[in-house]
């Protein structure tokens, strides 16, 4: 008799125990397979996210960097012929290509504090040349192109495509399609300065931010 009940434990011990593994098992696989799933998933956003993303770099030919104007940018010096007529609109333009959304963009050049601070400078020392070819608008021309720089030179972007498409109107001529629709990412813009002007970036000059 007595042999029989130890017979009976030892079997329930042995079911007791190969039932306790196998739902350490089953939890187990349940974990990985939940982790597998969250892998998967999150796999699935990335790949949601790579094909959100969308180029602002107008491909056509007429996007690309404008190097005249960004070497008579940085070589100009107090005293040497400013950039008269539309110059000055067409070189915030073409900076302001940097940060937007457009269908189309004739030339681009890249935003620099350095370039801010020349065009500022040229601007303030020939007033009264920008003055003389404002006679029939509301303002002096360079009280708006340093009211635009000068927000750049804080970092100030949230306007940049009103900007943009300001000066577009006053220059008159321009095609449509190369209006400003929206303020391009900071992933969109690092992008564009390493297709545009072929340099990597940690990270972008200003931000889209309104500042105080």
């Amino acid at each position: 008799m007595k042999w029989i009940h130890v017979f009976g434990i030892v079997v329930l011990t042995a079911l007791v125990s190969t039932g306790v593994t196998y739902l350490v098992m089953e939890k187990n696989y349940e974990n990985e397979a939940s982790k597998v799933s969250e892998t998967e998933l999150n796999s699935d956003l990335k790949e949601d996210e790579k094909e959100k993303f969308v180029s602002i770099v107008d491909t056509s030919g007429r996007g690309w960097e404008d190097s005249t104007y960004s070497k008579r940018i940085d070589e100009w010096e107090s005293g040497d012929e400013p950039f008269v007529g539309n110059l000055v609109e067409e070189v915030i333009q073409e900076m302001a290509h940097q940060k937007i959304i457009a269908e189309t963009k004739e030339g681009s050049i890249m935003i620099t504090p350095e370039r801010i601070d020349i065009l500022i400078q040229m601007v303030e020392e020939n007033k009264d040349k920008y003055e003389r070819q404002a006679q029939y608008d509301k303002y002096a021309r360079h009280e708006m192109y340093l009211d635009i720089l000068k927000r750049w030179k804080k970092g100030d972007f949230s306007t940049v495509d009103d900007d943009h498409n300001i000066l577009m109107f006053i220059q008159g001529g321009k095609l449509p399609e190369g209006l400003a629709t929206g303020i391009a990412s900071e992933e969109q813009e690092k992008h564009y300065i390493f297709q545009v002007f072929a340099k990597e970036v940690d990270e972008v000059f200003g931000s889209t931010e309104k500042q105080n």
